[in-house]
């Protein structure tokens, strides 16, 4: 009964550190969108039109990479929550 419990905590840590993992990169991708948009306008002297069309692949990128990390973040969420249910059954359980 412990050396499940204890399987439970492990793998319930192993998925926090991969979701704190998973904000990280989801920070980056915010990072990166806002590091080109400065950039960029530093570069062009405000022509919108091609402001935003030289901008748009990096803002794609940045939040295609921000969304799908925090999606993953969330599964993470569900399968941690299910070994944390089944950690409480198994304590709750009376032999």
């Amino acid at each position: 009964m412990e050396e499940l419990i204890k399987s439970y905590e492990k793998k319930i840590h192993i998925l926090f550190a991969c979701r704190i993992l998973m904000w990280v990169i989801c920070a980056a991708g915010c990072a990166y969108w806002i590091y080109w948009s400065f950039k960029l306008y530093e570069l062009i002297e405000f022509e919108v039109h091609t402001y935003a069309t030289m901008f748009r692949p990096h803002f794609n990128l940045g939040i295609t990479i921000s969304l799908v990390s925090l999606a993953i973040s969330l599964v993470f969420r569900l399968i941690s929550d299910n070994y944390k249910k089944k950690m409480r059954e198994e304590m709750c359980k009376v032999r």
